[in-house]
């Protein structure tokens, strides 16, 4: 059997004879959602598929050993961008519930190594997620990761992405590219120029300061009737050749360290994984707990009163 292949052609029978603790299972998970002007709706998925196509390349060279199966993406995510045509955006406990099917009927097959690339950056679909392989994870024995909060929150996690000098120089001077920005558009010329409209070089400036992205309708009001969060005009292929290298090798180096189970606990969250009111059953919770103290209020009164 070949080493890379799509699930799509295989037979359950042969899932079934795979040498389970040498496959490793990939799957897209990033939404159909607008990027502004100049680039299409798939946006996340095509680096998605690119970080991980490139990965694969990277792992099978080192480990030939191993059985590497793609799966099609899933194409929608959590997401707080309003007032765009184009936006397949879910609830955060959709996501969660979704990942976490679709991750129970995988270990159900006996896979050993699930890697979700969760190629979208919103902190509450990455977290949804990580809840997800928390939960299979216990369900099954340890079996599922989803490495992409620990990208996208690297510097607050200490996690050396090993940027060549020149992104490191030009994340110094143009900082806070969030969306459809430098970032992104570099990224996709390199993957396909042809999909980057050619006036990006002529889109204003979108400069959105980090900690004013937790209050999704002013970034909304600033970025209408554009899209983007950042700095598309200085974009260029040579800086998404080095993104995307970059990225398929942290995705190659978290991978294998999950697959050997070797410090691949540093991949497991995002930075912000552990504050309350991002978490997928936060206002369920406190409903809960708020409808258990009024019940034992209404308890107490009556003993006390009746």
């Amino acid at each position: 059997m070949n080493k890379m292949i799509d699930i799509l052609e295989l037979t359950w029978k042969e899932i079934e004879s795979l040498p389970k603790d040498k496959t490793i299972l990939f799957l897209t998970f990033a939404p159909i959602e607008e990027h502004s002007h100049h680039m299409p709706l798939g946006v996340d998925i095509f680096l998605g598929e690119t970080w991980r196509n490139k990965a694969l390349e990277m792992i099978s060279e080192k480990n030939p050993d191993y059985h590497l199966l793609t799966m099609p993406p899933i194409p929608f995510a959590q997401g707080s961008i309003k007032g765009f045509p184009g936006c397949l955006h879910v609830s955060q406990r959709t996501i969660y519930q979704v990942a976490y099917e679709i991750l129970d009927k995988i270990a159900n097959w006996g896979i050993k190594n699930i890697v979700i690339i969760a190629s979208h950056g919103e902190p509450k679909h990455l977290i949804a997620i990580e809840e997800a392989c928390d939960k299979i994870n216990k369900k099954h024995g340890l079996c599922a990761i989803s490495p992409m909060g620990a990208f996208f929150s690297y510097d607050e996690l200490g996690i050396d992405l090993d940027f060549p000098e020149q992104i490191k120089e030009q994340l110094k001077k143009y900082p806070n590219d969030f969306h459809a920005g430098w970032i992104e558009t570099s990224a996709m010329l390199d993957i396909d120029e042809n999909l980057v409209k050619k006036d990006f070089i002529n889109l204003p400036d979108t400069d959105v300061k980090e900690k004013e992205m937790i209050f999704p309708d002013k970034v909304n009001k600033k970025i209408a009737g554009l899209g983007h969060i950042g700095f598309p005009r200085l974009a260029t292929k040579e800086l998404g050749q080095l993104l995307n290298i970059n990225s398929a090798e942290f995705i190659s180096k978290a991978t294998l360290a999950f697959a050997t189970r070797q410090d691949y606990k540093k991949y497991q969250h995002h930075s912000l994984y552990k504050i309350p009111f991002l978490r997928t059953n936060f206002v369920r919770n406190v409903l809960r707990v708020t409808g258990l103290i009024i019940g034992l209020i209404i308890i107490y009164l009556w003993v006390r009163y009746k």
